[in-house]
């Protein structure tokens, strides 16, 4: 019995973190409402970005949630960054 009580358990910590499943949708309309508000997508296609990877993606992203005061939640940053890679950056 203590050996199944510890299998459930471990299942619901295990199964409880990141299980959040991006929302490109929510990411486009945040972007749209919010970023464009201080610059147009030019710059992510720009030859001369200085995004280069996923983690500056994330880390670029926070930073403008930061100076816009959005106040997004960890998951609406996530869900802002894969859009901005699904539509433009591309990253792997």
């Amino acid at each position: 019995m203590k050996i199944l009580f510890a299998i459930v358990i471990s299942l619901f910590i295990f199964t409880s973190f990141n299980s959040h499943a991006v929302d490109i949708n929510n990411g486009r309309t945040l972007h749209n409402e919010n970023c464009l508000s201080c610059h147009t997508t030019d710059k992510y296609i720009s030859k001369t970005r200085k995004v280069q990877d996923l983690a500056a993606l994330e880390s670029r992203v926070k930073r403008c949630d930061f100076s816009l005061s959005t106040q997004w939640f960890e998951e609406d940053i996530e869900d802002v960054v894969a859009y901005l890679n699904q539509d433009f950056y591309k990253f792997k």
